[in-house]
């Protein structure tokens, strides 16, 4: 039995999932995956260990909390910025009726790591991230010709926390 990733990131059946409505083996997995994945040949034996499940039990809860979209994805957290990649906190301005239009072209661009329409001015926001300044330039540039809009660049300056743990 494995992981069943979802055709689509971020797939969910429903909108929202009250924390109330998971069990408290969903719950207590949740907790031990939060802390991060065993670097083992069984990591879903010792993640279910952890949390009072058996290896098969542990991976079917995962699977279901994907699916569901409780969970986004179970993977690596890759630190860009210490393998020399480049990043920016971008935004732009969008009427209402071309967001879902403009959304898609920002997407496009594999370097985009989030993409979030927001209330006021700019409406939507994104972070792109690439191998270096000239091809994230241009990338935002591409963006820019596309839309017809200007976009916003928010370079990080200094980074100071990334990372939550939910209290479950």
């Amino acid at each position: 039995m494995g992981i069943t990733w979802p055709e689509k990131h971020g797939a969910r059946t429903r909108e929202v999932f009250l924390l109330s409505e998971l069990d408290d083996g969903d719950r207590e997995l949740l907790r031990v995956l939060q802390s991060g994945i065993p670097l083992s040949n069984r990591p879903f034996k010792e993640i279910g260990e952890l949390a009072g499940l058996s290896e098969d039990e542990a991976i079917a809860r995962i699977n279901n909390m994907l699916a569901e979209g409780i969970l986004r994805k179970v993977g690596a957290i890759i630190a860009p910025r210490n393998m020399g990649y480049v990043s920016t906190l971008a935004a732009i301005n969008v009427p209402e009726g071309e967001i879902e239009k403009i959304s898609n072209i920002i997407n496009e661009f594999k370097g985009v790591t989030h993409n979030y329409l927001r209330e006021g001015e700019p409406n939507i926001w994104f972070t792109m991230t690439e191998h270096d300044n000239e091809t994230l330039d241009q990338n935002l540039a591409s963006i820019e010709k596309a839309t017809g809009r200007t976009v916003l660049r928010m370079p990080v300056e200094k980074l100071y926390k990334i990372g939550v743990k939910f209290d479950i």
